[in-house]
């Protein structure tokens, strides 16, 4: 685990990261941040490749990853646990909560190793998913090769 945050920090930036070390950061971060409220979690989504922009007018590529679980009994312990994991790792946090009987809790974040994250805890089922940093890369070419 300490390996995965001194990685993962050492990534903040995206500075001269190449695009299968996005893919792995992400990867990284997303199994890191399950590890935080239990097992139980399995991959719904990705990584995939995604579009993003470095600057104006200059695009790139990150990676996106998703992975779910059976919700927990405590959900609100679990979304302070991940927010306290990702303030960590330098990710800057905003909690949320939907209106209802029901609602569902969660955690959005943004910064240090990743674009984004999220994890909504919601009572039929929690997702953790993320965004890569953006790094240097040519989308379509990418898409075409298969490289995902």
């Amino acid at each position: 685990m300490l390996l995965a945050v001194a990685v993962l920090t050492g990534c903040s930036e995206g500075s001269g990261m190449n695009t299968e070390e996005a893919k792995q950061s992400i990867v990284t971060f997303v199994a890191g941040s399950t590890s935080v409220v239990g097992d139980g979690w399995n991959v719904r989504d990705g990584p995939g490749l995604g579009k993003c922009d470095l600057g104006p007018g200059v695009g790139g590529v990150q990676y996106v990853y998703a992975e779910v679980r059976a919700a927990s009994d405590d959900p609100k312990a679990d979304v302070e646990a991940v927010e306290q994991h990702w303030k960590e790792l330098g990710v800057t946090t905003e909690r949320y909560q939907t209106g209802g009987k029901d609602p569902i809790l969660g955690v959005r974040g943004r910064g240090g190793p990743v674009s984004s994250s999220d994890f909504r805890a919601d009572p039929r089922g929690y997702t953790i998913d993320g965004s890569s940093q953006c790094v240097a890369g040519d989308f379509e070419k990418m898409s075409l090769d298969g490289q995902e």
